[in-house]
């Protein structure tokens, strides 16, 4: 049986990118690439997704959550890639980094400097092929693989534009520079980025190709190899075994499966709580109770919103002609992503009944302003007249904490989700600010959107409005609350792999996915895999 130097489980962003990566550093390497679904480089229909290829199409997982307790008891949809590219080719293209406080408290955590924001930006620069060289020249890379499209290149700004921005001022949330978002402090609005090259969605297996990296696709890893070194102390990754019972050895095997499946991985190899394995009669190899644990994912809450005159062609599916030019059609119906502060005093009381004790200052939620939601109002998707737009409001922010468990030894059995949704006091009022702050921006006569563009919360039952209760909105984020689709968390650098990514315990053994996160990120991740996966590459490849 020949020797692999490096089977990568997972051919998702991650993996995808490690395995362009390492070959360019050494085209003379051995590479396997493992995918469980199937090749879509390429398509048409990948490349304009419709919904025969999104969320909820043969390219997802399609997991869900146990039923959560803080969301009426309902089972939330977790979306995954299962392709080529895998969440590149289902996700919404949004390209935002978040805060730099979220990196650098990785940093401190860990105590590497690696993960701080400093340390990431070059990979970031890396990752990217920004559309305007003269902005932010030195947050932006102008020779990476991701071509990053922007607004106003693209003459694609949409009626509600202009009365959007002077409600954000009128509450007091102002215009970053260059309107852009992703400089290192997004708190403000700034132009939606999309990694889309005119409208067209880029894979990372195709921006990274993957000639001369062999690749399986359609294949599913059982379990890694997992023994004991010749002195018989030290635990060995040797390998993976496929579903089928194949097998395949290396020098070094790197996990990039994703939040939910690296844990399952892991546990069904035998490297995880002990007492979660002896229930599946799985061998305990390494005790590591810390896998699987930690996930934390994004709360999406999205709320309907009422055009007062739908002829006047504000939402994408009125009769407005200015739609019909081809640029609208060519990314998401969004203008600004505005990120948004917590009102200090109310966060304050909500970590004192979280953490038993009242915070100090320096409290790392209260020493510095931080990006804990943001809002996107969304012109498409609330109706198929043009009546209604829609808001996404999402906590970023999160400080909850569920788990990825397994219900088998079985590898075909979904992983159990529970992220704990809204599980401290923190996040319940995160959620409820976010939705108070909706309803003055787009539900009150206090700014242009709410006087003369809107009328009001689509609702079924009592509209949200500026006099409604917290427990008014409080019923409305369970009702309408889940997941934002960025699972992370689940083998958290620092407890379960080391600041070089390997395992701990286990030798030739990495994990380079979001689940190394060790908390949470102000963003979509792709950008903050990205820089992962390329910074990783560096780091295994020695």
């Amino acid at each position: 049986m020949s020797l692999w130097d490096f089977v990568v489980v997972g051919g998702g962003l991650a993996g995808s990118v490690i395995s362009n990566r390492l070959l360019h550093k050494d085209p003379s390497l051995k590479i396997l690439l493992v995918e469980a679904g199937p090749n879509v480089n390429g398509l048409d229909a990948i490349a304009y997704p419709n919904t025969s290829t999104g969320a909820g199409s043969d390219l997802d997982w399609a997991y869900a959550s146990v039923p959560q307790v803080n969301l009426d008891d309902r089972e939330i949809a977790s979306p995954a890639g299962k392709a080529l590219g895998g969440g590149t080719a289902i996700n919404g293209a949004t390209w935002v980094r978040g805060h730099t406080v979220d990196y650098d408290l990785w940093a401190d955590e860990v105590g590497d400097h690696r993960w701080s924001y400093a340390g990431q930006l070059p990979y970031m620069r890396q990752t990217e092929k920004f559309f305007d060289t003269s902005i932010n020249p030195s947050q932006h890379g102008n020779n990476g693989s991701m071509i990053i499209q922007g607004l106003t290149p693209m003459n694609r700004h949409f009626p509600m534009r202009e009365k959007l921005a002077e409600s954000y001022e009128s509450l007091g949330v102002h215009a970053l520079p260059e309107l852009d978002a992703n400089a290192g402090n997004p708190i403000g609005y700034g132009d939606i980025q999309e990694n889309r090259v005119e409208g067209r969605r880029q894979l990372s297996s195709e921006a990274f190709p993957l000639d001369g990296v062999t690749v399986l696709t359609n294949t599913l890893v059982d379990r890694i190899l997992v023994g004991r070194a010749l002195n018989g102390t030290a635990v060995t990754a040797k390998g993976i075994r496929l579903e089928n019972g194949t097998e395949y050895l290396a020098r070094k095997t790197i996990l990039t499966a994703g939040a939910y499946r690296t844990p399952q991985l892991l546990m069904l190899s035998g490297i995880g709580p002990a007492d979660a394995l002896k229930e599946h009669g799985i061998e305990v190899k390494l005790d590591q109770p810390h896998v699987g644990q930690n996930l934390h994912d994004h709360v999406l809450m999205p709320t309907a919103w009422k055009v007062r005159n739908p002829d006047e062609g504000w939402a994408y599916e009125s009769q407005n002609p200015l739609f019909k030019e081809p640029q609208y059609g060519l990314g998401n119906k969004i203008d600004f992503i505005a990120t948004t502060t917590l009102p200090k005093e109310g966060l304050a009381a909500a970590i004192a009944e979280d953490e038993g004790v009242e915070p100090g200052p320096d409290h790392q939620l209260l020493r510095q302003n931080r990006a804990h939601v943001s809002h996107s109002v969304q012109y498409s998707g609330a109706s198929a007249d043009g009546s209604a737009v829609l808001m996404l409001s999402i906590v970023l922010i999160d400080t909850s904490r569920g788990s990825v468990g397994i219900s088998s030894a079985n590898v075909s059995d979904h992983p159990v989700i529970n992220p704990n949704y809204l599980g401290t006091a923190v996040d319940r009022y995160a959620a409820r600010e976010a939705l108070k702050f909706d309803a003055k921006l787009l539900g009150s006569n206090l700014t242009p959107v709410g006087r003369d563009v809107l009328d009001g919360e689509l609702a079924a039952d009592a509209p949200l409005t500026v006099d409604s209760s917290d427990e008014a909105f409080d019923a409305r984020v369970r009702q309408v609350a889940g997941s934002c689709y960025h699972p992370s968390g689940t083998t958290a650098m620092g407890k379960v792999v080391n600041t070089d990514l390997s395992v701990k315990g286990v030798e030739g053994l990495f994990v380079a996915d979001s689940s190394v996160f060790p908390h949470s990120i102000s963003a979509n991740l792709q950008v903050a895999i990205y820089a992962l996966a390329l910074q990783a590459a560096d780091i295994i490849a020695v």
